[in-house]
């Protein structure tokens, strides 16, 4: 049986689209998690530091830092070695997948995100 006082997680997502940003926060159930989005990918890493969130949305193509170098860069600071880290791509070609699992990310999401391929991705990792 799950306690009453259930953990709160930490969703922080870094999209240029707000749209993507507000998408995944209405798919999300705001009792359980705080989503925090973020546009711009420099000011992201300083944030993620700072924030120290639970799970970690990345888009792949963004302007200054990509996805990639965003999870590469995590993935070098031993706090974030096992945070989960998902990729938020246009096309899961095997090229990004390859990629993906370079920089050494939890999982791959093909946009336009659904709610339910988002919430299985986000229990199969965050529990």
């Amino acid at each position: 049986s799950q306690p009453k006082d259930k953990k709160h997680y930490t969703i922080f997502c870094v999209d240029d689209s707000p749209l993507v940003l507000n998408t995944i926060k209405s798919f999300l159930d705001e009792q359980i998690f705080s989503v925090f989005g973020v546009t711009d990918s420099v000011k992201a890493l300083m944030e993620i530091f700072h924030t120290k969130p639970d799970m970690i949305f990345l888009d792949v193509t963004m302007p200054n830092l990509d996805g990639y170098e965003i999870c590469s860069l995590l993935r070098k600071q031993p706090y974030f070695k096992n945070t989960p880290v998902i990729m938020v791509t246009e096309k899961a070609s095997l090229i990004d997948k390859a990629k993906a699992k370079l920089v050494r990310a939890s999982a791959c999401l093909t946009k336009p995100l659904n709610q339910s391929d988002l919430l299985k991705t986000v229990f199969q990792h965050m529990i």
